[in-house]
């Protein structure tokens, strides 16, 4: 399910569903996200989701790329696409079984997945 996304004069495939455990240990490290963080953060444009994904696509060609200057793409790049982000967002979502809350991030439980209040009134 890859997602492709222009940016800076090149068209970056970002997926991740492709990045290795090694790779979110280090988006981890800088951003605090962990996948299903990742997942529903894009396409709510988090910046730490975003430049966390993009800075991993980046890195792969150039090893040494800091995180802590790594400016990512525009949001305006982002919002050229974001019905394909958030199309791809749902149906990852789908896959994992995850269901989308009513502002339709992926990584929320609905109301089906929280039990009754048990409170005495």
């Amino acid at each position: 399910m890859s997602l492709i996304i222009p940016w800076g004069g090149q068209e970056y495939d970002v997926d991740p569903a492709e990045l290795t455990m090694a790779e979110l240990r280090e988006i981890k490290q800088r951003t605090g996200l962990g996948f299903l963080d990742l997942l529903s953060g894009l396409p709510q444009l988090d910046p730490d989701a975003v430049n966390g994904l993009f800075w991993t696509v980046d890195r792969r060609t150039v090893p040494d790329l800091k995180f802590a200057g790594y400016v990512g793409p525009r949001a305006a790049d982002l919002l050229a696409h974001y019905g394909q982000i958030t199309e791809w967002s749902v149906s990852l979502g789908k896959l994992l079984g995850i269901t989308p809350d009513e502002t339709g991030s992926p990584g929320s439980p609905n109301s089906t997945d929280t039990p009754p209040s048990n409170s005495m009134d």
